[in-house]
């Protein structure tokens, strides 16, 4: 599937939201009741390296993501995989560009690479560079509204694996 694009504007420093994106655990926030399942693949969720494994609400397959670069405060790339065993990449790309008076241009991108004719042919099947456009320009709308509110802070996210500091087990 081609790349799929949302872009929006936010009243706030491109610093202030590329601080707020560079925290992987706050994908559940922007992406809602389009994923579920969502877990840590590391105890930092901060930065390069950090990832995240979860499943779409809509597919029955789960997928990873992993911040594996950064531009401060221009952009931040995304890579994962999904489909069945994994065998689709993605990528995610989120673009901060600042306009006039002080207000962010934000770009969200998202394309997959099948690897197979039948991971291909099930991409077509089942829509989805239209339902992923969808849940970008939300993801990107509930971006809009965390920053400008102020409410840019996170739920606690499990850790794959389970908590196993809690049980006093190391």
């Amino acid at each position: 599937m081609g790349p799929v694009f949302a872009e929006i504007e936010i009243d706030a420093p491109r610093e202030r939201i590329h601080e707020y994106l560079m925290d992987i655990a706050t994908r559940p926030d922007l992406y809602g009741d389009s994923i579920q399942n969502f877990r840590l693949l590391r105890l930092d969720s901060r930065g390069i390296g950090a990832g995240a494994r979860f499943k779409f609400r809509r597919r029955t397959a789960w997928a990873d993501t992993s911040i594996v670069a950064s531009e401060p405060p221009r952009r931040i790339s995304e890579r994962g995989e999904t489909g069945r065993f994994n065998r689709t990449r993605v990528g995610t790309e989120w673009e901060l560009a600042e306009s006039a008076a002080g207000v962010s241009v934000v770009r969200l991108s998202y394309w997959t690479e099948p690897s197979s004719g039948m991971s291909k042919h099930f991409d077509r099947l089942t829509g989805g560079a239209g339902w992923h456009r969808r849940r970008l320009k939300r993801a990107a709308k509930r971006l809009r509204e965390l920053i400008e509110a102020d409410r840019a802070s996170t739920e606690p996210v499990e850790v794959a694996g389970g908590n196993r500091y809690a049980t006093g087990v190391l």
